[in-house]
């Protein structure tokens, strides 16, 4: 079984006996809402016993994100065969996660273009004692699961020495933390908790 959450006209989990990509899956969910944002995210969770299981990823568990422009998958550029347990998410709005030691760490919504250090203030600016010399953003290689890690320095930032550089949708933010692969699951495991009850069998 499958789950679609977010911005679908028809969110719930969806039964096949066969393989199904993710704009056929799309298209069974009603298609995204006029307040989908420009991102689609899936996680893999890999659970094939039962939807239950969707409720009850370990918290050791790693869950690969794969990001996906939406206007790609409804293009036919990407459309990727789905395994079951994935969590496709098409996201409300589009948001950057920021993580570390910031005062309020989660998802920052991007209603305009949105700076490096934007973000870091929208999560209510660095604890005491962060280290401003290298604060990475981990962007996500376009229908990857592999993500490019890119280094400022926010001191240099702050002295113009470089530009603030503008975010992506789906950015990670990580402040004086090295756990990337824990905050990945920390996200991919915050999207099974809006998975709704409703099952749909799929023809």
């Amino acid at each position: 079984s499958y789950a679609v959450i977010g911005a679908v006209q028809k969110p719930g989990n969806y039964f096949t006996n066969r393989p199904i990509r993710l704009l056929e899956l799309l298209a069974f969910a009603g298609g995204q809402t006029e307040d989908a944002g420009s991102r689609i995210l899936v996680a893999r969770t890999g659970s094939t016993s039962s939807c239950s299981a969707f409720r009850d990823i370990s918290a050791e568990a790693d869950i690969p994100l794969l990001d996906f422009k939406l206007k790609d998958v409804l293009e036919l550029k990407e459309n990727l065969v789905l395994r079951p347990g994935d969590i496709v998410s098409v996201m409300v709005a589009d948001i950057v996660y920021v993580y570390g030691n910031v005062n309020k760490q989660g998802q920052v919504e991007m209603k305009e273009p949105l700076t490096l250090t934007q973000a870091i203030a929208s999560a209510e600016g660095l604890k005491p004692a962060s280290d401003k010399d290298s604060v990475r953003v981990m962007r996500q290689k376009p229908g990857s699961l592999e993500r490019e890690e890119l280094v400022f320095s926010l001191k240099d930032i702050n002295q113009r020495k470089i530009q603030d550089p503008y975010l992506e949708p789906n950015d990670v933010v990580a402040v004086g933390e090295d756990r990337i692969k824990s905050i990945m699951n920390n996200i991919g495991r915050s999207l099974t908790n809006g998975l709704p009850s409703i099952f749909y069998r799929v023809p």
